[in-house]
């Protein structure tokens, strides 16, 4: 055992260049450790800005695609100049917190002959991150919801030369015993459309596009 000795020796001998070399290594492992927790901080500090600037820019884009999509429609009915404060009240609630998590992915199929008419509204949901279906027909509407569940679906009242086409597709959703949500989007809007419209099971009737897009916003943020 005489090298144990040796070794013994030699650090009784070097015990303050040992204790030097401790200290030193003490002092490096703490600086390793903060600037390892500075770069992590700098990295998370830089993610928070980026996700933050991120979510601003969405509602940004769907308070324009919104307000777009309001001031095309509004032209085409002849109304006055689109009432911005709404506008963004409604982009405000759907970007909410508690809300928008209940908006990411949710589905909505919407029903109109002329789809075209619905572009800017549409890109205008999907600014809000919601997935939605344009479909054509009644028929083609049956066939996608056998294949796929909806959250929201949207239909306008007449198609081709059925002036209640909205109210079969409703009445067929109905006796199939699916309770989606169902919101009826038209030319003409009276207190009487209305009623009958909730009468046959459906949840609003309307001709106000960011009537529509804020009800969509509420019924989604209800759902679990």
């Amino acid at each position: 055992m005489e090298w144990l000795d040796l070794v013994a020796s030699f650090v009784a001998a070097n015990q303050r260049y040992f204790a030097v070399a401790q200290a030193s290594s003490s002092v490096m492992s703490v600086f390793g450790w903060t600037i390892g927790f500075l770069l992590l901080l700098g990295a998370w500090r830089r993610g928070q800005i980026v996700g933050f600037a991120g979510f601003n820019f969405e509602r940004r884009d769907a308070l324009r695609d919104t307000a777009a999509a309001m001031r095309n429609w509004q032209a085409q009915a002849g109304e006055g100049p689109v009432d911005m404060t709404r506008v963004r009240s409604t982009i405000d609630r759907a970007f909410d917190p508690e809300t928008v998590d209940h908006l990411i992915g949710r589905s909505v199929m919407w029903v109109d002959d002329n789809p075209a008419n619905n572009d800017l509204a549409v890109r205008a949901l999907r600014k809000l991150m919601l997935d939605v279906v344009q479909v054509t027909s009644t028929q083609d509407a049956l066939a996608m919801l056998r294949s796929r569940n909806f959250d929201i679906i949207i239909s306008d009242m007449g198609r081709g030369t059925n002036s209640i086409a909205g109210y079969e597709l409703l009445a067929a959703v109905r006796d199939s015993g699916s309770k989606t949500p169902f919101f009826i989007f038209s030319s003409e809007d009276k207190p009487e459309f209305r009623k009958e419209a909730k009468k046959r099971g459906a949840q609003l009737s309307t001709n106000d596009m960011l009537e529509l897009i804020d009800c969509i916003v509420s019924k989604l943020s209800r759902l679990p």
